[in-house]
């Protein structure tokens, strides 16, 4: 999963294709074979994690949360004198093999989310992290050996994946961790973790191979670790094991991509080409994205999560996303109208907010409406990969005055076939179509922001928002680059409280 307009800059990395030799080797795990978990202290386990495997301690001998709810198929091993002291015998063996391979490609520095690489040796003199999604294109060879050495740390973000281009179990991927290894919330990681300290599972990440910490604790909550890729199972036959399958049933789907872990929020001033009162509170969207795509990361359904909470406005704006997909390509929608005489797939969500919610919102002393909660929802014909569709759209708002549609968009985003683009230039608006800018003022300021998250406190109404968020000014008219926690820093100097509607 990855996290992806003006406000908070996030963008998919470019792939990265490697060519290398295929000179590296598995290497043997003797004795540790059978183990899918081992540590030098401790394993402590929280949730329903499932452990195809032995499980093993030594020299330590605390195994912990394994009766219930955590399940397992193999056999406890504690202590130096048991077959758990043999397999770190073995697993250091590993080590140590690994360490004396010769690096093909050196990555330090990089980021490994976005990236396609072939079978090697990939090098990190210091720490490695993931976001997103990484490629390992074994499809030349489904038992091509993939060797990582991290000279420190690695460490994945929330929803983040290794996937094999193959659809494949990656059976020889091997993850030589220099210290500690922590596999992110929901992470699907696949291959082999040896670390000479920690490994940290948290809640829900994945692997299809094993955990062995030479020197420290394995810590798992909700999580899954193999002992033997072959013991893996494919119910739908997509090519997607299992437990990195989020639709293990349904063989035209394969992962959820969320847009964030907690949402976005999407906030507009509806009086373009004017600038208006700017409070910036005329209509306040939170908002999170769950794209669908299949074993081979194509698109084949996308499911939006909206929640209106504010309409600080008399006029009855309407609320719709552009996604960057044919509008024909649109099918089965629910939850909103696909909008005639656009070129791309234009949903609305509603034409009106004024008979959305009876109150505004925004104005301290009455008392506000509940949030109204709406899911779009429609699948993707013939959709393209996740890298090139993203998991951020462009969301708009727009009026008729007379016969001219006024739509506003954040900075940046081009208007809709449908939009009155005589206005461009006109007012307050700097929109300059040559130069590619588009929705800001004459002063550098937008007319929509989003935020992370989905509690962005806005102004209360006619506020203008300069006059609350102390450094938004300074921070719209850098581009992004200047304070970019103008919205969240609650130091003294940054916003002024007593403007701001706080319920």
């Amino acid at each position: 999963m990855k996290i992806f307009n003006f406000l908070v800059v996030s963008a998919l990395s470019c792939a990265v294709t490697s060519q290398v030799a295929f000179a590296q080797t598995a290497p043997s795990l003797g004795a540790s074979q059978s183990f899918a978990v081992l540590a030098y202290s401790t394993v402590t386990n929280t949730g329903n994690t499932v452990v195809t495997g032995d499980i093993g301690v030594s020299p330590g001998s605390a195994i912990t949360g394994f009766n219930m709810p955590g399940v397992y198929t193999g056999t406890f091993y504690s202590g130096a004198p048991t077959l758990a002291g043999n397999a770190q015998t073995a697993a250091q063996a590993a080590y140590t093999n690994i360490a004396t391979q010769t690096t093909t490609t050196d990555l330090t520095g990089q980021d490994l989310g976005g990236m396609t690489l072939k079978p090697g040796v990939y090098n990190f003199s210091s720490s490695a992290g993931l976001t997103g999604t990484l490629t390992l294109d074994d499809s030349a060879d489904p038992n091509g050996v993939f060797i990582f050495k991290m000279g420190s740390t690695i460490t994945t973000a929330s929803y983040s994946k290794v996937v094999m281009k193959s659809g494949g179990k990656g059976p020889n991927v091997y993850w030589q961790v220099g210290s500690s290894a922590t596999v992110g919330t929901y992470t699907t990681f696949v291959g082999n973790i040896i670390a000479t300290a920690s490994i940290t599972m948290t809640t829900g990440a994945t692997t299809t191979g094993r955990l062995f910490a030479l020197n420290g604790a394995v810590t798992m909550d909700d999580n899954t670790a193999y002992a033997s890729v072959s013991q893996i199972t494919d119910t739908d036959g997509d090519g997607v094991a299992d437990n990195l399958d989020d639709y293990p049933n349904d063989p035209k789907k394969a992962y959820n991509n969320y847009s964030s872990t907690s949402g976005s929020t999407v906030a507009f001033e509806d009086q373009w080409p004017k600038i208006g009162d700017f409070d910036m509170n005329d209509l306040i969207m939170a908002y999170k994205y769950n794209v669908v795509t299949n074993a081979q990361n194509v698109v084949v359904q996308v499911i939006g999560y909206y929640t209106l909470r504010a309409t600080g406005g008399t006029l009855g704006s309407a609320f719709g996303v552009e996604f960057p997909i044919p509008s024909s390509s649109v099918d089965s929608l629910t939850g909103g109208t696909l909008e005639a005489g656009q070129t791309h797939a234009v949903v609305m969500v509603f034409a009106n907010m004024r008979d959305e919610t009876q109150n505004w919102n925004t104005i301290p002393g009455i008392t506000p409406s509940a949030p109204l909660n709406y899911t779009v929802k429609f699948n993707v014909v013939n959709g393209p990969t996740l890298s090139a569709f993203g998991t951020e759209y462009n969301p708009f708002i727009y009026n008729m005055v007379g016969g001219s549609r006024e739509e506003v968009h954040l900075p940046g985003q081009l208007p809709t076939d449908l939009a009155d683009k005589t206005l461009f230039g006109t007012g307050d608006d700097n929109t300059n179509v040559a130069a590619g800018t588009y929705y800001v003022t004459k002063t550098g300021l937008p007319y929509a922001l989003s935020v992370p998250g989905s509690g962005f406190i806005y102004p209360i109404e006619g506020t203008d928002i300069t006059k609350v968020y102390l450094h938004f000014a300074d921070w719209a008219q850098s581009g992004g680059s200047l304070f970019t926690d103008w919205y969240s820093n609650t130091a003294v100097g940054y916003r002024n409280v007593s403007l701001l509607f706080i319920q």
